[in-house]
């Protein structure tokens, strides 16, 4: 299992880490708290993209 930090999942979606933790915090991709430090998976940022692209 691939599992992805803040910083990564900004850089693949170029937008801020804040932007992804402002995302984590309204529930829209789900993560997890690990060390005080928030990880996600591959399958929760598939998760993501999937929701993502059936609301359009």
């Amino acid at each position: 299992m691939k599992v992805y930090t803040t910083d990564e999942v900004a850089s693949m979606l170029k937008i801020s880490r804040d932007s992804v933790v402002k995302l984590i915090n309204q529930k829209e991709l789900k993560a997890k708290k690990i060390a005080r430090k928030w990880r996600i998976t591959e399958g929760h940022l598939q998760d993501f993209f999937h929701e993502e692209n059936n609301s359009n």
